[in-house]
């Protein structure tokens, strides 16, 4: 049986954290469930590139650029995009899978999100993007399914996807779009464009929380920025042509139309994840910097603090990993093992 998903792993000067992912999803494509791409724009190509393995060596080509890429290499039905610092779950990835199959209504299906933290040679882990689970993108009308994605947000970053929507999502021109999360955006609009989306009760994807090499210095502008600063206009101006004419070409809307549902999308997100609130006055601090004086110089505070601390993580962790069953959990001990015995 041929495999039906290509897991993407994008990679940019993290050898040592490549080699980690490859580790973890080749047992996956050994057995012939998923095949595995990786482009990879560091300067030296990597050293060892397992048998099987799709290795596309892209030395100086942006992040956009790569993606438009990787878009047309793809050969199976479904693909997902996995981050080099990330573990999102094979037997996550295959039920999503299987579900697409029997839902051809459904552009894409992903489930649960957890992040950790190392501290002290801990492992913290807690939910991450914490209405995604609450949240499906699941109207018949694709305006109303752009609406949906934006509120509350739903990151389909890592989703299991059609190949169809990184290929209008990443298509040509994407690269030219060059501004933080212009591919984030470009592919949950065209996620939602395209079909519904089903969070599902599994464990998807543990996040682990490593500043990009990629960014390496770039402005990191959000939305609501980039929607209306002038020096973002030709680029933001780009990618809302683009999925305009895409929206239109699947909708039969006029470009018009397809245009202003993408700007109401854009405009829901803003709304809702990029106001800035004023500073805090002073006084409204003194809690903070009390709980903080009391911690360092009071006896026993700080251990309390820790403990109740701990007991409120474990408290949501279990809380949030519920619908996913006792599997979940044993999935997650695993993954936490490799994460810490991997680089930091």
């Amino acid at each position: 049986m041929q495999p039906q998903v290509t897991i993407i792993i994008p990679t940019h000067k993290r050898p040592r954290l490549l080699a980690r992912a490859l580790a973890h999803y080749l047992p996956a494509v050994r057995a012939g469930l998923a095949s595995l791409l990786v482009a990879d724009s560091t300067p030296e190509p990597f050293a060892s590139v397992p048998e099987g393995v799709l290795y596309l060596h892209l030395p100086g080509v942006g992040f956009e650029a790569k993606l438009e890429l990787v878009a047309q290499r793809i050969q199976t039905p479904l693909a997902v995009l996995c981050a080099d610092d990330d573990f999102t779950s094979p037997g996550s990835i295959l039920r999503c899978a299987e579900f697409l199959a029997a839902h051809p209504d459904h552009s894409g299906a992903h489930g649960h999100y957890l992040r950790v933290l190392r501290q002290g040679g801990q492992a913290l882990v807690g939910p991450c993007y914490l209405d995604t689970h609450q949240a499906a993108i699941t109207s018949d009308d694709p305006r109303a399914r752009l609406l949906e994605l934006s509120l509350p947000y739903i990151p389909l970053f890592y989703a299991v996807l059609r190949t169809e929507v990184l290929r209008m999502a990443f298509g040509p021109g994407h690269g030219r779009e060059v501004f933080y999360a212009s591919s984030e955006l470009a592919l949950g609009m065209v996620a939602a464009i395209l079909g519904k989306v089903a969070v599902l009760p599994t464990l998807h994807t543990v996040r682990d929380i490593i500043p990009s090499a990629d960014l390496a210095g770039a402005r990191c502008d959000d939305l609501g920025v980039v929607s209306t600063d002038p020096r973002y206009r030709e680029v933001y101006g780009l990618l809302v042509e683009r999925l305009s004419r895409a929206m239109a070409g699947v909708t039969g809307l006029s470009e018009g139309e397809a245009r202003q549902a993408v700007l109401d999308s854009v405009a829901g997100f803003v709304a809702g994840y990029c106001q800035r609130g004023g500073r805090r006055p002073f006084w409204r601090k003194l809690p903070k910097y009390g709980r903080r004086l009391a911690r360092y110089t009071i006896p026993g505070v700080a251990a309390r603090q820790d403990a109740a601390a701990q007991a409120a993580r474990e408290a949501a962790l279990a809380a949030y990993l519920a619908p996913t069953g006792p599997e979940a959990r044993a999935e997650l001990d695993d993954i936490l093992a490799k994460l810490m015995r991997g680089p930091s």
